[in-house]
This record gives C-alpha cells, sequence and structure tokens, in this order.
C-alpha cells in the first residue's frame, strides 16, 4: 500500500446531493403498512451471528492485572487494551461487536442505522467497523483479489480530524451553516484533499449522501447542541471523519419514533423502512441485542479459564459499570452457561457473580433495561436471575441532587466525587475515564470494606472489567 492511497471514506470525486426523503408515517392508516415494510426489510442478526467468523489471527485475551487499592487486591480486566482487526475499536464496544467486525465485507449489510447521542461511544464504534468494510472492499477491488485480510487496516484519523477542524475555522460557510437552522447539508472541505467530505445534516431528518462509500452507516439522533455544531470534537469528529450519516431530530420527533411501541426494545421502530430493504441492519442504543453475544462468549470464557487457574477456589465479583447494561446482562448468562458446563463434566464448582454499576439512571433502570433485553434475546426476564447490581450506600451524606438520585450520579454531570476517584486511581496507575469508569469505581469504593451478606462484593475477589477510555474522547490529566 502506497503513501497516495486514500481511505475509502475520502471519495475521488465527491457530490452531495439533497435528495428528498419521505416523512416518517406518523398517521394510523399508513402504521400497518409502514411496519411491514420495516419488518420485513431488516437484516435479523442471527444471520450477521451466521455469517460471522474467526479471523484467521485471533484476537489474544485481554491480560488481567492484580493491584493493590487501598489495602485490597483487584484483578483488572484490561479490556482498555483490547483492540479489534481492521477496525481497531477497543474496550467494551470491541466485545459488543466482536461478531459484526467478523463479518467479511462482501456479507456485511449495506447499511447499519442506529440512534443515540452525538457522543455515543457506540456510534463511532459502529461508524469505525464500517468504515473498515469499505477500506477491505477497496482493497479487494484494486487488487482484483479475494483474500479477505486487509493490509495496513489499522490506519489513524488524527490527521483528518485535524483537517475537518482547519477546514471548519478556515471556510466560514461551514461555520455559518453549520449555526443555521436549516433543512439542508454541510460540508465540509478538507484543508489538504478538496474533496474530502464530513457530513452533518440540519433540522429536519431529510438528506441523502451520494458517494462512492459501499457500505452506511445511518445515525438517528437529538439536535446537536449549536457549539458541537461549530467546532465537532470528541466521538462526532472522529464518526464523521470515518464516513457517518447524521440525521438530527426534533425532540418531539425523536420521541415519537425511538420512544413508541418498540423504543428502546431490539427492534426497529414501526415507522423506520430499512433503507436497503433486505440489506439493512438495525442495531439499538448502545448495541443492545443478540449481536453482542459472541463478544460476551468470549469475554466469560476468559474470565473463567483465568479463574479456574487462578482462583484457588475463591468466590469472585466480575464488576462491569453500566450504561444500557447490556454486557453485564450478557456477561452474566454466558458465565452462568459455562459454569453449568464446567458443573456437569465434574470439574471444580466455580462461585463467580457478575455484578453491575449502574452509571446511567438508577437501581430500577438498570434492572428494567437488562430484563427486557434478556427477553428481546430468548430469556424470560426473570428479576431474580439477573446481574447483582450494585447500590449506593444510605448511610452516607450526599447533596441534595444526589440524595434526590438516591446516591446515584447524574450521567455525565461532574461532581467532586467522581474527581476525586479519577485522581485516586490515576496515582494508583488505573486510567479511568470520567463518564463511566470513576463513577462506577467511586460508587464500589464505598463497598470496598463491605461485611454485610447482602452487598453483592462482601466476601469476594473482585475483577474489575476495565472498558476503555475511548480514544476520541479528550483524555484529561490532573495538573
Amino acid at each position: 500500500m502506497t503513501s497516495s492511497r486514500r481511505h475509502p471514506f475520502i471519495p475521488r470525486k465527491s457530490n452531495i446531493l439533497r435528495l428528498p426523503i419521505q416523512r416518517l408515517n406518523s398517521t394510523p392508516e399508513n402504521a400497518a403498512s409502514s411496519s411491514l415494510r420495516a419488518t420485513s426489510g431488516w437484516v435479523k442478526p442471527d444471520t450477521i451471528i451466521q455469517n460471522s467468523h474467526h479471523s484467521q489471527d485471533p484476537v489474544p485475551p485481554s491480560p488481567i492485572e492484580a493491584i493493590l487499592i487501598r489495602d485490597r487486591l483487584v484483578y483488572i480486566k484490561h479490556d482498555d487494551s483490547l483492540h479489534l482487526p481492521h477496525s481497531n475499536i477497543s474496550g467494551n464496544k470491541a466485545r459488543k461487536f466482536f461478531a459484526l467486525n467478523n463479518v467479511p465485507a462482501m456479507d456485511f449489510p449495506d447499511a447499519i442505522v442506529s440512534y443515540g447521542g452525538p457522543q455515543s461511544n457506540a456510534m463511532v464504534a459502529l461508524a469505525a467497523v464500517v468504515s473498515s468494510k469499505n477500506w477491505e472492499l477497496e482493497e479487494r477491488q484494486e487488487s482484483g483479489e479475494g483474500d479477505d485480510e486487509v493490509s495496513g487496516s489499522l490506519w489513524e484519523l488524527d490527521g483528518i480530524e485535524d483537517n475537518i477542524r482547519i477546514g471548519a475555522e478556515e471556510n466560514g460557510d461551514f461555520l455559518e451553516f453549520m449555526s443555521m437552522e436549516s433543512n439542508d447539508v454541510g460540508a465540509i472541505q478538507d484543508g489538504v484533499e478538496a474533496d474530502s467530505r464530513a457530513l452533518l445534516d440540519g433540522h429536519d431528518p431529510s438528506v441523502t449522501k451520494i458517494s462512492p462509500l459501499k457500505k452506511r452507516f445511518i445515525y438517528y439522533t437529538k439536535n446537536v447542541p449549536r457549539y458541537l455544531r461549530k467546532y465537532p470534537n470528541g466521538n462526532l469528529l472522529r464518526a464523521l471523519a470515518l464516513g457517518m450519516e447524521m440525521r438530527t431530530l426534533s425532540h418531539d420527533e425523536y420521541s415519537q419514533l425511538f420512544g413508541g411501541l418498540h423504543g428502546g426494545s431490539v427492534m426497529a421502530p414501526a415507522d423506520l423502512d430499512a433503507p436497503v430493504p433486505g440489506r439493512s441492519l438495525w442495531m439499538p442504543q448502545g448495541g443492545a441485542c443478540s449481536i453482542a453475544e459472541p463478544g460476551s462468549d468470549v469475554l466469560a470464557k476468559e474470565i473463567i479459564d483465568f479463574w479456574s487457574s487462578n482462583g484457588k477456589g475463591m468466590a469472585l465479583a466480575v464488576c462491569v459499570p453500566g450504561g444500557t447494561c447490556t454486557t453485564a446482562l450478557l456477561l452474566h448468562r454466558s458465565i452462568q452457561k459455562l459454569m453449568r458446563q464446567t458443573s456437569s463434566e465434574n470439574k471444580n464448582a466455580l462461585d463467580i457473580r457478575v455484578v453491575v454499576i449502574p452509571c446511567v439512571g438508577d437501581d430500577e433502570y438498570a434492572l428494567r433495561q437488562m430484563c427486557n433485553l434478556d427477553k428481546g434475546v430468548g430469556g424470560k426476564g426473570d428479576p431474580n436471575d439477573m446481574p447483582w447490581i450494585l447500590r449506593p450506600r444510605a448511610d452516607i451524606g450526599y447533596g441534595s441532587a444526589r440524595r434526590k438520585a438516591g446516591g446515584y450520579f447524574t450521567f455525565g454531570e461532574p461532581a467532586k466525587a467522581i474527581l476525586d476517584t479519577f485522581d485516586e486511581m490515576n496515582e494508583e496507575g488505573l486510567n479511568l475515564d470520567l463518564i463511566y469508569g470513576a463513577p462506577a469505581f467511586s460508587l464500589l469504593l464505598q463497598h470496598w470494606r463491605s461485611r454485610d451478606p447482602t452487598c453483592p462484593i462482601a466476601g469476594r475477589q473482585i475483577m474489575y472489567v476495565h472498558s476503555g477510555v475511548w480514544r476520541a474522547l479528550p483524555l484529561i490529566s490532573p495538573p
């Protein structure tokens, strides 16, 4: 591969065509036909899993480090150092999208559709997977060979992101357009190559991107804050550089589409048609669906293999920070299945439980999310067969906001306790993010010496699954 190679998300001749898209069907008379089209037009997750295959060079298990924190030994499962081939996604999302990443480009869906916040980790991870498939297809096309292996696939996007920032600063039209309340499409021009494009639409979800990209990632979100429109950064910047097509909706439109009959479920909304019928994959927010199961199975096997050799018969609590709580629920299912197998094979019985630490919402939200997902992947949704949930202690003096939230943090909101935990863990050599890692550890440390039999970590060794500091998020270091 020569230095002049273009990434597949940089078109050779970019043309932005403004094509109308049918308005969402919202009337009752259109609901039935819309639902039929949507249901019949989406690829089933089972098909993706069947098409997934392990690469010739398997990804090695993420390392496990034993460190001493407040005089207690804790095992850190470093999924933050886990990187999948070609897409280079890491951490928690590498587990969730393990199967999707392993689907050969020729079998990959023509379009993936998802929704969520404009700085979502799942958003940028999906953008990376889709972009890597375009890279693979272009490599195959240019080489004329059928080899699925892609050379030079661990590419960096820092330079492209810098070009986007430079273009935003130098192109007054872009800054003006991004601050407009427009129904049009914004295209920012690369400072190095005049044909490099990244797209961000306006108020109305009526934009189609026409480019040489063979695989598409379409992402719905609420109206993007004005500052982020003018100065795209973090995960949004990275996802745009990777070719993501963003569709912004008003709060009412967003709630109507994703908060209705199938909102928050594994099914696509009834009023959302597949962009490429029969070749489009619906991905629920945060990857909360059965596609995440193969990655959870791999993680469970790594944990059980390690503890079988190193646990010395001790009980283990595997602690996982929770957003949608997908990883916690699926890891619980996978570990329970493997422990039943080891028991039936007359091997030494293991005592391993999964403990989820809610970072979004509270324990009731976490339980509701896990029960719904369990039903969606073939379970019964039994509240008594779920991961343990770590709750804030009731005997700690919280501020008024945390007291009203039952001791939980408000997601994404700065708090002194989070920063204090971040600093303390950094001094111990454990680098955490401020969104999931530090809030989770802050709650975990409340129970560090607990002997309460109702505490899910009491009397157990602790393994913390480090879900990773996503590279597109600015890393904050203490002064």
